[in-house]
């Protein structure tokens, strides 16, 4: 029976670190700052992308996970992260996870003007854990909230108060400024009319269940869509009202991976927008229409995008493959083109040195390609995040390529 019992933990123990592994983020970590602001230690666990590693001239967007403790939610929200990022529908984010203690949660969500505390938590958020963060990630300036109920409404008021710091919020389950609040309604109208002014865009996505499946929010965010349906908003604001057959605890699951979607839907989509500049090109590569995207979507977000192995890739495949003959005769110079900007961006990619070799080959440069091809060889000599089947693979296609 002990052994049964044994056997059952460690079910259940292989289980638990199974469901933390993640596709495009590493394992998350834990620490606690004490904050002046508010007097009180703040838990937090932070997730990283993995390819943070590698590329330390990259900056990541921020977001703010409320209600860490709140485990259900909480790790579906970073499930529905990695997912979205692993399928390069949104970019890597650095994730951050806040712990709400039941102590704390109301003080910390109500304006300090109302007798709570959320004012200093604001502060806490904008200066001493972004001060934190830039210590030690290389983190833009693009800061998001996502929030339930109580931090939902805590969501809504830090955009209104603080929108020189943030730049959009997902309040699930939220209500109409803290179920018809006037102070934080006209905070939220001095926010209206404060960003009308401004270049940046911000992002106000909020949601609710139904009363019949147990939200009692319903009436209250009914409301705050109706207000907002009655106001004039600015050209720059979008929102966005979801409502779900679900339970108030519900709402998380079946919003954030909406929001986020049509957030960066732009950005999802920019390699086939690439790819209809491409074909509508047939005489050159259109560079200007390429970087004018990600240019239009880096303005959007607020923080720089820049085309990565994704963009060089997939545009070279467009052009090496060119299963239609669009590019008639031009396909492998275009190809070519694509392959050595992306060598100028990652010198030590082999695959890249590889394939331009083996084009120069094709088109009967042949010094220059067996010169590419040696290269490639000498990186994956001296490449240690390759297995040795793999470095005896990558070396025997390459010769293969050599005899041709």
């Amino acid at each position: 029976m002990r052994i049964y019992s044994l056997f059952i933990l460690l079910l259940i123990s292989t289980s638990f670190v199974k469901a933390q592994e993640f596709t495009s983020y590493e394992k998350p970590f834990e620490i606690s700052l004490y904050s002046e602001a508010l007097k009180d230690t703040v838990n937090i666990e932070i997730t990283l992308p993995k390819e943070l590693k590698g590329k330390t001239n990259k900056e990541y967007p921020v977001i703010y996970l409320l209600d860490k403790q709140l485990k259900n939610n909480y790790n579906y929200n970073l499930y529905t992260i990695d997912y979205l990022t692993s399928l390069q529908w949104m970019p890597s984010a650095i994730v951050v996870g806040i712990t709400f203690p039941q102590k704390n949660r109301t003080a910390w969500s109500v304006p300090n003007e109302s007798g709570g505390k959320a004012d200093n938590l604001i502060q806490f958020i904008e200066k001493e854990l972004n001060n934190e963060l830039k210590s030690k990630f290389p983190i833009s300036d693009f800061n998001f909230l996502i929030g339930h109920s109580r931090t939902a409404i805590l969501s809504s008021y830090a955009l209104s108060k603080s929108p020189e710091f943030f730049n959009g919020i997902i309040a699930n389950s939220v209500s109409n400024f803290d179920f018809g609040d006037n102070f934080q309604q006209q905070q939220f109208e001095e926010f209206l009319n404060s960003i009308k002014s401004k270049h940046q865009k911000y992002y106000f996505y909020f949601s609710v269940g139904e009363k019949a499946y147990g939200d009692l929010h319903e009436t209250a965010v009914d409301s705050l869509n109706l207000y907002l349906n009655l106001k004039k908003i600015p050209r720059n604001l979008q929102w966005k009202y979801c409502k779900h057959q679900v339970a108030h605890d519900l709402t998380p699951g079946v919003t954030v991976s909406k929001a986020l979607s049509e957030i960066f839907k732009d950005y999802g989509r920019r390699i086939d927008l690439c790819f209809d500049f491409a074909k509508k090109s047939k005489n050159e590569v259109p560079w200007e229409k390429f970087l004018g995207l990600y240019s239009r979507i880096s303005t959007d977000l607020g923080f720089k995008i820049e085309p990565s192995e994704l963009f060089y890739n997939s545009i070279a495949s467009e052009y090496y493959n060119d299963y239609n003959n669009i590019y008639g005769d031009k396909k492998l110079y275009f190809t070519l083109e694509i392959l050595l900007k992306a060598k100028e961006k990652y010198p030590h990619s082999f695959d890249y040195h590889a394939w331009i070799g083996e084009i120069y080959l094709d088109l009967g440069e042949t010094k220059r390609g067996k010169d590419y091809l040696d290269k490639a060889i000498e990186l994956i000599k001296t490449n240690k995040s390759i297995s040795e089947i793999e470095r005896r693979n990558y070396l025997k296609e390459i010769e293969n390529i050599k005899r041709k």
